[in-house]
């Protein structure tokens, strides 16, 4: 593998009035203080973090995925920044993130219905 871990975080901004998007829900800027925090923590293997287009989960969102796991987060606040930074990508605690991930059949509320 290139990289040990490869995150990419939703930045898909869509138009008023139209389907939500991560973009639209703050991603942009939590995808540069993902990036910012991640270059200066000292982490000790190879990794990127990286924008994307839309990754169909927007309502779930602002949604990320992290290979090679196939992991989904949302991640939403400063706090879930530093949460997924410390221990996701510096020390892999599951115990500390699990309240971010995603499951794979997730859906939003909004579809269920």
């Amino acid at each position: 593998m290139f990289y040990e871990k490869h995150v990419f975080v939703c930045e898909n901004q869509r138009a008023p009035g139209e389907r939500v998007s991560c973009g639209n829900q703050g991603s942009i800027e939590l995808l540069k203080l993902l990036k910012q925090k991640a270059a200066k923590a000292g982490i000790q293997y190879k990794f990127r973090v990286q924008k994307s287009g839309c990754l169909d989960r927007c309502e779930l969102g602002p949604i990320q995925v992290s290979y090679p796991e196939g992991k989904w987060f949302a991640m939403k606040t400063e706090a879930d920044v530093e949460t997924i930074l410390e221990f996701y990508l510096k020390s892999n605690q599951p115990e500390k993130y699990s309240h971010l991930v995603v499951a794979d059949d997730a859906v939003a509320e909004e579809e269920e219905e």
